[in-house]
């Protein structure tokens, strides 16, 4: 005999736009955690089986500096913006952000994401220096065959020993340091093109930038 309780209890089969799937823990953002708006959904997302009356509007966004993707709801009349940035919390408390729908990956971007990402990626990447710069001078190797450094795109065995010939000579200071001193022209470049890949997660193995698979 089914008891009253039972009948109330959501299928552990079914699951709907929103993530909360059976067995996987909620999403969240830490307060303090800065991001950047990089798409806004007015009318909601395209896949929500809903009236697009009813839909929830959605802010894409990406969380520094552990570049994690998320889609949020945001409340529809607030003027928030395309690439503001600032702390969760300061958007909370602004009334422009709301609850954490789900982490997303790359691929759940909308085009307008994907066509900024990269440029916004590149400004974080400089505005997170010095942590970037450690990778330099300290990274090491993964297994006997893999370094570090051989993960940023383009870097291959000559790269690495320029690199890391330089970098026991004298230590890296700067990104411009590293051009100057090596045939790596850009830096940031490479290491936003490295978090891309990562949250494509398409055969990637070893993730040095980004906690995505981490905030599973």
């Amino acid at each position: 005999m089914e008891r009253p309780r039972d009948r109330y209890r959501r299928d552990p089969r079914r699951s709907n736009y929103r993530g909360k799937e059976h067995g996987k823990k909620k999403q969240f953002i830490k307060k303090y955690r800065e991001l950047i708006i990089i798409d806004l959904l007015l009318h909601g997302h395209p896949e929500e089986n809903k009236p697009s009356w009813s839909k929830t509007p959605i802010a894409q966004v990406i969380t520094f500096p552990d570049f994690v993707l998320y889609e949020v709801k945001m409340n529809r009349d607030s003027d928030i913006k395309v690439q503001e940035k600032g702390t969760y919390e300061e958007f909370q408390r602004q009334n422009k952000l709301r609850d954490v729908i789900k982490k997303i990956d790359y691929k759940d971007l909308t085009n307008t994401s994907k066509a900024l990402l990269q440029q916004i990626l590149e400004q974080e990447v400089l505005n997170f220096e010095g942590e970037f710069i450690n990778f330099f001078n300290n990274s090491t190797s993964i297994t006997p065959r893999m370094h570090a450094l051989k993960l940023l795109p383009g870097v291959g065995q000559k790269h690495m020993w320029e690199i890391l010939n330089a970098r026991n000579r004298q230590k890296f200071t700067t990104f411009q340091d590293i051009s100057d001193r090596t045939s790596i022209s850009n830096p940031k470049k490479l290491i936003a093109q490295r978090v891309i890949k990562e949250l494509q997660r398409e055969g990637i193995k070893y993730y040095l930038f980004s906690k995505t698979k981490k905030y599973e």
